[in-house]
């Protein structure tokens, strides 16, 4: 695997390169609750010209960074 570090140090290198700049996940969890209030608010509302498949990609997304963010 190819190290992501820029560090000259190998012994604070990882293999993995974190997402966002953190190692936890979760920038990537609060990611995934914005995409799903993206995708809710505007059903509970009503009058916002965002179609049904377009809400469910948000908030199909917002669940699969949520799982990619607990299995991190």
């Amino acid at each position: 695997m190819r190290e992501w570090c820029m560090n000259e140090e190998k012994e604070e290198c990882s293999t993995t390169c974190p997402v966002f700049g953190v190692r936890s996940g979760g920038p990537i969890i609060g990611l995934g609750i914005i995409m799903i209030l993206f995708g809710l608010i505007p059903l509970g509302i009503g009058n916002v010209p965002l179609s049904l498949p377009v809400s469910l990609l948000f908030i199909g997304f917002g669940v699969f960074l949520i799982w990619a963010g607990l299995t991190k």
